[in-house]
Formats: structure tokens, C-alpha cells, sequence
């Protein structure tokens, strides 16, 4: 289940997610979201980075999509307790 905590301005990480795998949103220099869901394999760790987006909720909604990393097929979801999946923003 994917939860995305506000760590600080403008980078959230997930902090509850089906997987080991863990994933972030950040703002790049021009002010888009960009998401990142990181792998750790047999060599080390693997990734995949997204477009840039102009909202969180799309950088959100890229994470929760099937991702392909190396070998792997990842598959992260949304939370269903009702609660918000961004914590931390307005």
C-alpha cells in the first residue's frame, strides 16, 4: 500500500508500501513532480524515474502504475483505510 509522508518541502517518501521497494517525489528545477521507485537486487539497487508532472497527485498516480525495473515487475497500490495517501500538504 502506497503512503507518502511530506519529509521536507517539496521530497515525500512512502512509508507504507506492499513491497520492500520504496519510492519518493520530488520537485526538480523547474517546480515538476518527478516520482522514483527504487529496487534493491542481487548488484545493488535499480530505478525508474518519471516525466516531470504539475501535480503531486500525478506523480502519485505514475507510482501506483506496473513498472518493469531490470528483471522485476513491480506493482505498487493505494492505500484503502480511507485515509489520505499524501500526509503533510494542504
Amino acid at each position: 500500500m502506497l503512503k507518502l509522508v511530506k519529509v521536507s518541502e517539496g521530497f515525500y517518501k512512502a512509508t507504507n508500501i506492499v513491497s520492500d521497494h520504496e519510492a519518493y517525489i520530488d520537485r526538480d528545477m523547474l517546480g515538476d513532480y518527478r516520482a522514483v521507485i527504487e529496487i534493491k537486487t542481487d548488484s545493488g539497487f535499480d530505478a525508474d524515474e518519471s516525466e516531470g508532472y504539475t501535480s503531486i497527485e500525478e506523480a502519485a498516480r505514475w507510482i501506483e502504475c506496473q513498472h518493469k525495473i531490470g528483471n522485476t515487475s513491480v506493482i505498487m497500490s493505494t492505500n484503502f483505510d480511507g485515509s489520505p495517501m499524501i500526509e503533510g500538504i494542504a
